[in-house]
């Protein structure tokens, strides 16, 4: 979920109240993500105020820390980060087709991972984080996840209905990815893809190797616990079974966040 302060979005709720409105909701945990800052501080406090709850801390390697920069990551890692994400509105396939600028690439000339890359990667196996793939493009993302999970390492693609073509996905999940499929996209002041596509693309590569998350707190979507209830009465609709839905929102995230099932 993304909350307030944000220097560059307005969000609908700021760090405590996306929290509490969460929680009251029925939800279990959350993953407060900017695309600026680490949360992981915030998240901090946020789990001494909202009892009976979980807020996880991230990182996005962004320009705003740095881009691709192991001493931020780590210093989030120390401090209790569950995932980071790569370069999202600073890499360069989001930077070129929406800013018309260059951005961060993670590829050489070659097509292989840059050295810090493979920094990076260290740190997500050493601290046990999760690896979410960001805005990258889907050749990097392939590189990229080739090269993680044959590390073991936690790893999913971020909301990749975006631009992950279908039999990309499918491709990555056969290799241990998650494939993360987010609500935000499907709203209508968004992105434009159908809640139907996505059923497809979860038939595609099977619940057991889908998230469904919602990536919602812009002040023009719905907040993000309804997002999410929309989101499971689509799959179910769609024709998934309660316990699909159930893998997908609670297991496959719990798993990964260490919650359990």
């Amino acid at each position: 979920m993304h909350a307030g302060p944000d220097p560059v979005a307005d969000r609908r709720f700021d760090a405590y109240e996306m929290a509490v409105a969460a929680r009251d909701a029925g939800l279990r945990a959350v993953i407060f993500k900017s695309h600026e800052y680490p949360t992981v501080p915030v998240a901090c406090l946020l789990n001494r105020l909202v009892p009976d709850f979980t807020v996880f801390g991230a990182i996005s390697l962004d320009n705003e820390v740095g881009g691709l920069n192991p001493v931020a990551l780590e210093a989030s890692a120390k401090m209790g980060a569950a995932k980071v994400w790569m370069p999202t509105y600073a890499a360069d396939h989001w930077s070129t087709t929406y800013y018309g600028k260059p951005g961060i690439g993670v590829l050489d000339d070659k097509g292989a991972l840059v050295p810090v890359v493979h920094d990076i990667l260290d740190l997500v196996e050493q601290y046990d984080m999760v690896l979410g793939t960001g805005h990258l493009s889907t050749v990097e993302q392939l590189e990229l996840v080739s090269v993680a999970r044959k590390r073991d390492l936690k790893t999913v693609v971020t909301h990749a209905d975006m631009w992950i073509p279908v039999e990309a996905q499918v491709a990555m999940a056969r290799q241990g990815a998650f494939i993360e499929h987010a609500a935000v996209g499907c709203m209508p002041a968004s992105f434009g893809w159908s809640f139907d596509q996505v059923a497809e693309a979860v038939r595609a590569t099977g619940p057991g190797a889908s998230i469904l998350s919602t990536d919602l707190g812009q002040t023009d979507n719905p907040a993000p616990a309804e997002g999410m209830r929309m989101f499971i009465a689509a799959m179910l609709r769609a024709g998934f079974t309660k316990d699909e839905v159930e893998l997908m929102v609670k297991v496959n995230p719990g798993r990964l966040l260490g919650l359990g099932d």
